[in-house]
């Protein structure tokens, strides 16, 4: 991947303009509040403007329906570790005691790719950066995962079960939690 220049304009902010060996069309995306212009191998960046003027009021419309994205960067890791060790565990069992259930081990883990997972046997893993979200998105969090111990897939099944403890809202605490992201 070539970054072949970078411009600031004054009505979209930093444009990226990057050729890249695998993309087949000229590509634009919204990443970090920049526009980025893919280029694909054998394009070239005056093509590359074109295509940007000519998308650039679908552009306008994508940026003013964006919900603002939470990164999460440059974060303490001990000392969430430590908050994670002494609130998430105590918080699973608050969970699992008021809605029937059983899990056998929590485990807390540097995870960024994923909040939470549960294995067959019943463990349920959880990040330590859990701590860097509002509280009713960790519960969340930690009801999705307790309802794994019955449901070990993303069925029908398994969203009714979610919802009955989330006052019918889990796939928009799902949605809401989306707008947390890691940079790497």
């Amino acid at each position: 991947m070539n970054i072949i220049k970078i411009i600031n304009d004054p009505e979209l902010g930093e444009i990226v303009f990057q050729k890249k060996t695998i993309a087949k069309n000229y590509i634009l995306r919204l990443k970090n509040g920049k526009v980025n212009v893919t280029i694909p191998k054998y394009g070239t960046y005056s093509t590359a403007e074109e295509f940007l003027l000519k998308n650039k009021e679908k552009l306008f419309q994508k940026i003013k329906t964006q919900k603002p994205t939470h990164h999460i960067s440059d974060i303490d890791d001990i000392t969430l570790r430590k908050k994670a060790l002494s609130f998430l565990p105590a918080q699973l069992a608050r969970l699992a005691s008021l809605h029937g259930f059983v899990y056998s081990e929590v485990k807390i883990r540097k995870s960024r790719t994923r909040w939470g997972s549960c294995s067959s046997k019943k463990t349920i893993s959880l990040s330590l950066y859990l701590m860097i979200l509002p509280e009713h998105l960790i519960e969340y969090v930690l009801l999705h995962e307790l309802c794994h111990t019955v449901q070990m897939n993303h069925s029908a099944a398994f969203w009714n079960l979610l919802n009955k403890y989330t006052d019918n809202k889990a796939k928009e605490l799902r949605k809401e939690l989306r707008g947390y992201r890691f940079n790497r």
